[in-house]
């Protein structure tokens, strides 16, 4: 195993079973109303769904994130 398949492995990751289920058609309601990709939205609508921050370059997103009450930074 590669060293980079062996960090990843590593990591905490987690599925998150409701997106597809729920998160569609909220993901394609905030890419509308905040002028964002369906892409970027499904981070938006993860966030709000889970009530965690969100961490972004993105500034368009960050000013979503904002406006939907989800506290937004910079990844240092």
């Amino acid at each position: 195993m590669t060293t980079f398949l062996r960090l990843l492995a590593a990591l905490p990751i987690a599925l998150d079973d409701e997106t597809a289920s729920r998160a569609w058609l909220q993901s394609l309601h905030l890419a509308r109303s905040h002028r964002l990709s369906v892409y970027d939205a499904t981070y938006l609508e993860l966030a709000l769904r889970h009530g965690l921050p969100l961490a972004t370059l993105d500034a368009r997103l960050a000013a979503a994130a904002t406006a939907a009450g989800v506290p937004a930074s910079k990844p240092a």
